[in-house]
């Protein structure tokens, strides 16, 4: 797994990217948080600069909560503040019930407490009709494919072109794979209420209705969970409107600040 640390000192913190992504998805996010903080980021596996395995089934979320958990371990961080994006945020919920004690605060940004589509049968046949082209024609046609939706309004030209330059060299196993156990994951429904972290719930307010929705069901289960809103940001608001995405991240790192032992 390809992983980077950040910042001279301060107390930790640990930044989880979604499906599909790497860690230039913090790039806008980093030189504000590394002022303070030591920051670690990371490429899951399959995505970016880290290995892709050729069993789909390795690709889990519980899984992927085991890299995140063995790389916050290699980098010594004892206590720290979490933050999660989409499929990175079902990891963080993941390690938020396992590992409580140790974060300072959580952020779950535009994430869902559960990613089946059993309710949405547009999008379950695009996405079952994506899957079946990656497998027959490669990631490029992936790529070429039309959008279901128009991009928002403050994402660059040049970010999007960048995010389909690193789609189109994703492997086909790590992107079905890691959808499938993005899909499969047994969500926190039932869960959500026996996180204890300090938690903020944050998302575009232009991202899919269903995101939308379970952000506001995510705030309402999580005991003291503070809510943000990003005005015209879709799925990415750390991208598309990074001085309001790291004004609500800097409030919530300051609230929940503590002194840690050198």
């Amino acid at each position: 797994m390809y992983y980077e640390q950040h910042g001279e000192g301060g107390e930790p913190l640990v930044l989880v990217h979604g499906y599909t992504g790497d860690i230039t998805d913090w790039r806008l996010v980093l030189p504000e948080v590394t002022r303070t903080h030591r920051v670690l980021i990371m490429d899951h596996r399959g995505h970016g600069r880290s290995q892709a395995t050729s069993d789909r089934s390795a690709y889990s979320v519980l899984q992927m909560a085991d890299d995140v958990e063995a790389l916050i371990a290699l980098a010594g961080f004892d206590h720290y503040h979490l933050l999660g994006h989409s499929m990175g945020g079902a990891i963080a919920q993941e390690i938020a019930l396992r590992s409580a004690g140790r974060l300072l605060s959580l952020t779950l940004e535009d994430t869902s407490h559960k990613f089946g589509l059993s309710g949405n049968e547009v999008v379950r046949m695009f996405i079952e009709q994506r899957n079946a082209l990656a497998e027959s024609q490669g990631m490029a046609a992936i790529v070429a494919m039309p959008a279901l939706v128009a991009p928002p309004p403050h994402m660059p030209k040049e970010r999007t072109a960048e995010t389909d330059k690193r789609l189109a060299g994703m492997s086909v196993d790590a992107y079905i794979g890691a959808w499938r156990g993005l899909s499969e994951w047994e969500g926190t429904t039932e869960r959500a209420r026996q996180i204890s972290a300090p938690t903020m719930v944050i998302y575009g307010d232009r991202d899919a209705p269903p995101l939308v929705q379970a952000a506001l069901y995510l705030a309402g289960q999580i005991p003291g969970a503070v809510l943000e809103v990003v005005p015209e940001a879709a799925h990415a608001p750390q991208y598309e409107r990074p001085e309001l995405f790291n004004a609500a991240l800097r409030r919530h790192l300051d609230r929940n600040a503590i002194s840690l032992p050198k």
